[in-house]
């Protein structure tokens, strides 16, 4: 096969396949392509509408009040001299300073080194102690009361903050003191003392003694909340503390949101500040909130509202507004900051994700299938990107400063863009665009923000031609930093027209989408291997010289660019493009090729097997036939982990091993492609899967440790459109429809079927109107019925595995292993039959 026909466009684009040629087309009776059958018995495909967690208003109130404790018997804090000095510190060799952005008590590294606190207590009672630390994966300390051990806090691996060092965000943990311990006395000493092993020993931020219920300690010490669900739920919640307390609510909004806390204030004693602390997830959350700026650490996260507004009414009472817009968070604590006493009532949100939207829940495509969770993590790829699409006049500033954080930097034009995450960055990054947009076009069928990034990002073209892959802000505008990036701008332009068929767009962008690729060209070494060096790195590798993964992925986009230019007519430039494709992918495969571990190397530099390159390899058609088959084999003998497959297979090199959901996209493409769907199903599971539970924010993460925890600490995004694949992965593989041309004007459906999964039905919103698609599993039978709108064709397949014929719309088009109408293939382990317009079922049957 010659070079440049190995890199046709099936080879070249991870979610489109060609439509065969007219003369191909299957000539079927006109009743059987146009006439409507009885549907497959499965449930109404309204059904899927539970699973959306947009909600259906801008108006948004928490679900419970998940901890509230009646009375805050007794507070201390090492931000505070006179609170420490009140609590009659004994400091030992220990010493204030910050960590995670606040003020701590630290005993540093020593062996037994210690300090402690005195705490009012009410004599006799058991009582709880609530402790806010700096994370850390290595501390270990010990708490005591008394005299006696009551807690050992011990080394946790969940608690890293890769890449920011030791810095993992503040956390806090519960510690349960029983009554014979407290006694008789009034008070009662707290020590943190570090194990013989510290590490960096305990940094301890904020120490509560708390009540589910009685009275508090006698004066000076003491607060407390009354009816903590009142604010929410037509009533009233009330705050009071003197000098010494900090009662809190803990409000939960049962999963992601974002915006602006709206709440009514009454300060019936004194003028105390309210503050609102926000995580995306309870172990994070604590009085500083959790990180969300760059450079992390710098800034606390809490924000605060004066109850005593000039704009008061009669009776006192203050309509607040936060002023800034926290983009995205679960958890929600109210505390006190200041003795006093504060009356709260008609607490709510403002929910400002996905502004351009009017019909928030509204969804345009749907999926549902047999399998809950399945279901489950497609609605969950879809907010997971409704919430990091956001007022481009609301992106973060950069870099962050210290003191109140904002929201308001410029990230781009228009009403609404698709930014990288709804707490973090809030930027538009080309790589995080490459997974997310799909997904908006599939869900919410929004198109706008995807197309203002995309076009965004292209007014921002250098001289040379490079696209850049990230604006850094008003204050400091494009940033070339990316060379990665824009190779993933091809993609993201390409598939906009794909999915919306927009002409004016395709076009206007064409001669930038030209001068791209010669840039990215321009970075092809004589053998075509692709060097990222002094055009900036990768999502994960910095400067990258000759890599498989850029230099595959520059094959990929080569690809996409030639079918851009046939569009436009132009198949001389297609034709180099291909040319250019075939020689790039060859150096690969010369140079890059590790027999002994049956997969691609980082670099000629750097002998590790990296997930990205791997999986790009195949999904870009580099890697075929027996290579591809070890590349998935080398997935499961030495990436695959519980949590997900790593990033690479060594530690120590330029990127540690974890998980990240953004290329574990790729890899999922990978496996289908090789019809490798119980690879890839296994891959969503170990990934994505546990993103869901109870205590999680029901989005999609930014990335994973080896522990199953998030990667980064408090940073990490647990909203990231990155993260949002199987969402499209559902639709365009499980499900199994993808355009094949702009708009959806012909299209494919072309399902891989998972194991164990009886039945999968969808909707696909396009500029003709919506496709459906439902298949169903029924024993030896294998059904599939679509519904294409007018003006569109179809490809449509069935597995040929096991199947003795194939029927389209009663007729026979496929029996044992031979074609009967021309035109029918079998093709990626499917018998496809192409040219179907209306309403069409097929049928394969053992």
């Amino acid at each position: 096969m010659p070079p440049a026909e190995k890199f046709a466009r099936s080879h070249v684009s991870a979610v489109t396949f060609l439509a065969l040629g007219a003369a191909a087309l299957v000539a079927l009776p006109p009743a059987a392509a146009s006439a409507s059958p009885k549907g497959l018995g499965l449930p109404s495909l309204t059904r899927a509408d539970r699973y959306v967690l947009a909600p259906s208003g801008r108006n948004v109130r928490p679900v419970r009040a998940a901890e509230a404790y009646g009375v805050n018997g007794d507070h201390v804090t090492a931000a505070s001299g006179t609170s420490e000095k009140g609590h009659d510190l004994d400091a030992g060799s220990s010493t204030a300073a910050k960590a995670d952005g606040v003020m701590t008590r630290q005993t540093g590294g020593e062996a037994g080194a210690a300090f402690g606190y005195r705490l009012r207590v009410t004599p006799g009672r058991a009582v709880t102690l609530r402790v806010e630390e700096a994370g850390s994966a290595t501390a270990h300390y010990e708490v005591l009361v008394n005299g006696t051990v009551v807690h050992e806090r011990a080394p946790d691996p969940a608690q890293a903050g890769v890449w920011s060092g030791d810095k993992a965000g503040l956390v806090h943990y519960d510690v349960a003191v029983p009554a014979q311990l407290v006694g008789s006395s009034k008070d009662m000493r707290v020590t943190f003392r570090n194990t013989g092993k510290p590490g960096p020993g305990a940094r301890v931020h904020a120490v509560w003694t708390l009540y589910k219920d009685g009275q508090a300690p006698a004066a000076p010490y003491g607060g407390t909340v009354r009816n903590p669900s009142g604010a929410f739920r037509n009533g009233t919640t009330t705050l009071g503390s003197n000098e010494y307390g900090r009662p809190y609510v803990v409000y939960d909004f049962g999963q992601e949101v974002g915006g602006q806390i709206q709440v009514t204030a009454e300060a019936r004693k004194g003028s105390p500040r309210i503050g609102l602390a926000f995580s995306e997830s309870a172990q994070y959350l604590t009085t500083a909130s959790d990180y969300s700026q760059d450079p992390v650490g710098l800034a606390t996260e809490t924000h605060y509202l004066e109850t005593r507004s000039p704009s008061h009414d009669k009776n006192g009472r203050s309509a607040l507004t936060d002023p800034v817009i926290r983009g995205g968070f679960r958890y929600l604590m109210v505390f006190l900051d200041g003795p006093g006493e504060v009356r709260l009532s008609d607490l709510r949100l403002k929910f400002t994700a996905d502004p351009a939207n009017p019909d928030l829940d509204g969804y345009k495509g749907a999926f549902l299938s047999s399998d809950d969770t399945l279901n489950r993590l497609w609605y969950a790829g879809a907010y997971t990107v409704q919430m990091s699409t956001i007022d481009p006049a609301t992106g973060r500033p950069y870099p962050g400063q210290e003191g109140p954080v904002r929201n308001d930097a410029i990230v781009g034009e228009g009403d609404s863009v698709i930014s990288d995450g709804a707490k973090r960055d809030r930027m538009i990054w080309g790589g995080d665009n490459a997974v997310a947009d799909p997904v908006a076009y599939l869900s919410t069928g929004q198109a706008g923000p995807a197309a203002g990034a995309v076009g965004f990002m292209a007014k921002g073209q250098a001289a040379d031609g490079q696209i850049p892959g990230l604006y850094l802000t008003d204050k400091f505008g494009y940033n070339m930093g990316w060379g990665e990036y824009a190779a993933w701008w091809v993609h993201n332009y390409w598939t906009h027209y794909l999915y919306t068929g927009d002409q004016a767009f395709f076009d206007k962008w064409y001669d930038a989408m030209k001068k791209n690729v010669a840039w990215l060209e321009s970075n092809a070494g004589d053998d075509g291997l692709l060097s990222m060096k002094g055009a900036g790195g990768t999502w994960g590798y910095g400067n990258e010289a000759g890599g498989t993964y850029v230099s595959s992925l520059y094959v990929k986009v080569l690809g996409q660019a030639a079918q851009a230019a046939e569009a436009k007519g132009d198949t001389g430039l297609a034709g180099t493009y291909r040319e250019r494709a075939a020689r790039t992918a060859k150096a690969v495969n010369d140079r890059l090729w590790d027999p002994a571990a049956g997969a691609y190397k980082v670099s000629p530099s750097d002998g590790n097997h990296p997930q990205d390159g791997n999986a790009m390899a195949v999904v870009a058609g580099v890697a075929t036939g027996d290579r591809a088959a070890s590349v998935l084999k080398f997935f499961g003998d030495r990436l695959a982990d519980p949590h997900g497959d790593l990033t690479v297979d060594r530690a120590g090199g330029a990127v540690p091993q974890y998980i990240s959901p953004f290329v574990s996209a790729q890899a999922l493409l990978a496996h289908s492609s090789q019809g490798d769907t119980a690879g890839a199903m296994s891959l969503l599971r170990r990934t994505w899967y546990p993103m869901l539970g109870k205590a999680q924010p029901g989005t999609l993460w930014e990335n994973v440790s080896r522990a199953g925890a998030p990667q980064l600490g408090s940073y990490t995004s647990l909203s990231h459109g990155w993260a949002a694949a199987p969402t499209s992965f559902l639709t365009n593989q499980v499900l199994g429809v993808a355009p094949a041309s702009g708009g959806f004007r012909t299209f494919t459906v072309l399902p891989h079927p998972a194991s164990g999964l009886r039945w999968a039905q969808g909707r696909v919103p396009t500029p003709h109107g919506d496709i459906t698609a439902a298949w169903k599993r029924d024993g030896g039978t294998f059904t599939l019925r679509v519904d294409a709108p007018r003006g569109t064709t179809a490809t449509v397949g069935v597995p040929a595995r096991g199947a003795s014929e194939v029927r389209a719309g009663g007729t026979v088009v496929w029996r044992h292993g031979a074609a009967v109408k021309p035109g029918v293939t079998v093709r990626d382990g499917l018998v496809q039959v192409p040219g179907l317009t209306g309403t069409s079922i097929l049928t394969a049957s053992r």
